[in-house]
C-alpha cells in the first residue's frame, strides 16, 4: 500500500493540493489534500479514497480502470501501471494485444499435444537430449547464488535456444541482462506432468524453457508478471521471431514458459 500512498501523494501535489514530502506517510497533510481531490467520493475508508484518486488521475488521461470505485483489481493495477509509464516516459505505453503481433515459425514447431508433435519430437524422456552452453551464464532461480553455463534441452530446438539466447546477449548486453533477470534460469528437461493435469509437460520433451519464475508465477497475469512489461518486449520478440510461444503472452498466465510448440 505505502507504494499507492506515494502515487497518490504525488498526483495531489500535481494537482496543487499537497505541498509535503512523498513518503508514504499518508498523515493529516496528504488526509487533507486528498478531501480536495475532485471527483472522490468522500464517504469512503482513507484507502477506497487513495485508491479512488489513482483511478480518477488515470481516468483524466483517459486510461481505461473500469469502474471507479475504489477498489483494487487487475484493471486498476494496469491502469496505474500506465499512468506511471506515461509519467516517466510522456507517452503512452504500447499495449500489447495478440492481433499485434505477426506469428513466425521458422522451424515449423507443430502444435502440442497432436500427431504431428509425435512425429516431430519422439516420445517425452531422455532419448533425444543434448547439451547447450548458454552465450551468458545462468543462475538457478532456486539457488540464487549459483552458476549455470549450460543445460539439456532436445536436439531439435537446440540451435534454435542458443540463437535466441545469443540474439539476447547481442540485444541488451550483460548489465542489462542482469537488471532484468534475464539470468534467473528456472529449467529446461524436467519429465513431468503438467500442474493439476495427467498430460506431460513440455518439459517432458526438452522443448520449453522457464526463466525468473519467482517474479512471473504460474497463475499471475500481465498485471503482475514482470516479463509483461514493456521493458521484455525485446525479449519476446527474439524468441517469437525463432517461432517460440509464449503462454503469457498468448493465454496471459505462466508469463515465465517459452516453448517451441503452438498451443
Amino acid at each position: 500500500m505505502n507504494n499507492r500512498t506515494k502515487i497518490a501523494q504525488q498526483i495531489l501535489k500535481d494537482a496543487g493540493l499537497y505541498t509535503g514530502k512523498i513518503d508514504g506517510d499518508f498523515g493529516p497533510k496528504s488526509q487533507a489534500a486528498l478531501a480536495k481531490y475532485p471527483g472522490l467520493d468522500q464517504s469512503w475508508g482513507l484507502e477506497r479514497k487513495i485508491i479512488g484518486c489513482l483511478q480518477l488521475a488515470c481516468k483524466a488521461l483517459q486510461i481505461e480502470t473500469g469502474k471507479i470505485d475504489g477498489r483494487w483489481g487487475p484493471s486498476t493495477a494496469e491502469a496505474v501501471d500506465q499512468y506511471l509509464y506515461y509519467k516517466e516516459h510522456g507517452k503512452m505505453r504500447s499495449l500489447w494485444r495478440p492481433e499485434d503481433r505477426a506469428t513466425s515459425n521458422p522451424h515449423g514447431w507443430p502444435k502440442s499435444y497432436t500427431p504431428a508433435f509425435d512425429q516431430f519430437y519422439g516420445p517425452p524422456g531422455n532419448s533425444n537430449l543434448v547439451r547447450i552452453q548458454f552465450p551468458y551464464d545462468m543462475k538457478l532461480a532456486w539457488k540464487p547464488y549459483s552458476k549455470v553455463t549450460s543445460t539439456l534441452c532436445h536436439k531439435n530446438v537446440a540451435d534454435s535456444a542458443v540463437k535466441v539466447l545469443t540474439n539476447v546477449l547481442n540485444h541488451y548486453g550483460q548489465a542489462k541482462i542482469d537488471a532484468l533477470k534475464l539470468n534467473v534460469f528456472g529449467g529446461c528437461y524436467n519429465k513431468r506432468p503438467i500442474r493439476g493435469g495427467t498430460k506431460w509437460s513440455m518439459h517432458s520433451w526438452g522443448v520449453a524453457f522457464d526463466f525468473d519464475p519467482g517474479r512471473n508465477q504460474l497463475k499471475w497475469g500481465r498485471d503482475k508478471a514482470s516479463f509483461a512489461k514493456p521493458e521484455y518486449d525485446a525479449w519476446w520478440q527474439i524468441w517469437e521471431a525463432e517461432g517460440w510461444v509464449s503462454l503469457g503472452r498468448e493465454r496471459n498466465f505462466d508469463w515465465m514458459h517459452v516453448q517451441a510448440a503452438g498451443i
